[in-house]
């Protein structure tokens, strides 16, 4: 049996590690020490924003990355069947 690479796009590899920094400094903010980091991390509706957006950017990557794993091992299964 060949293994085979799964092959990720870069552009949504960076788009996650985005979404990894947003989510991080929004939960900063959220939690009520994001004003050490930046003024406008003070106000926890930026903090709250930022959160959300930073886990869609993560959760859409790990969508895609799933998507990704399902059709690889769909077409593994055609190929030992066919």
């Amino acid at each position: 049996m060949q293994n085979q690479k799964l092959k990720v796009s870069l552009k949504l590899f960076v788009l996650d590690i985005i979404g990894a920094i947003m989510a991080a400094f929004g939960l900063l903010s959220v939690v009520g020490e994001g004003g050490q980091v930046h003024p406008w991390l003070v106000d926890k509706t930026h903090g709250a924003v930022l959160m959300i957006v930073g886990l869609g950017l993560m959760a859409w990557f790990m969508f895609d990355l799933l998507k990704r794993i399902r059709t690889q091992r769909q077409s593994r299964v055609r190929q030992s069947v066919g």
